[in-house]
C-alpha cells in the first residue's frame, strides 16, 4: 500500500447580518500504509498483552491498543486483522503462541547482545 490520501473538510458558518464570532471546524483524514509484520495475529495480540501488562503501553484500556493494531498492522496471513479475533487472542493466548513469542523475545535479546552499537 503505497497510496497516500489527504481529505480535508472545512466548514465555515457566517451570519453577516450582525456582528458575531466566526465558527469554523476542520477535519483532516490521512490514509497511511499499514505496518507489515511476519508475526501471526496471535503473536501480535500476545505481545500487546505483555507490553500492556508490563506498563509499556499506557493507554487506559486494552481495546484502544487493539483497535490501533487491527487498523494499522497486517500479517503474512491477514491483510485485514479482525478486532474480535485480535481481542480473543489477546485474552486467551495458547501455549504454542506463548512459546513462539518467548523464542522471538530471546532472538531480540540475542540480537541486542551481539550488536556492535
Amino acid at each position: 500500500m503505497n497510496r497516500k490520501e489527504l481529505d480535508i473538510n472545512l466548514n465555515i458558518s457566517l451570519d453577516l447580518s450582525k456582528p458575531q464570532k466566526i465558527k469554523a471546524s476542520a477535519t483532516t483524514h490521512i490514509d497511511l500504509p499499514k505496518v507489515e509484520t511476519s508475526l501471526t495475529v496471535a503473536q501480535l495480540a500476545y505481545l500487546c498483552r505483555i507490553f500492556h501488562d508490563l506498563g509499556y503501553f499506557t493507554n487506559g484500556t486494552q481495546i484502544e491498543i487493539l483497535k490501533v493494531m487491527s487498523t494499522h498492522f497486517v500479517t503474512a496471513n491477514s491483510n485485514d486483522i479482525s478486532l474480535n479475533s485480535l481481542r480473543a487472542k489477546y485474552y486467551s493466548p495458547d501455549d504454542i503462541t506463548k512459546q513462539n513469542v518467548k523464542s522471538k523475545i530471546i532472538e531480540i535479546l540475542n540480537h541486542i547482545n551481539h550488536s556492535r552499537k
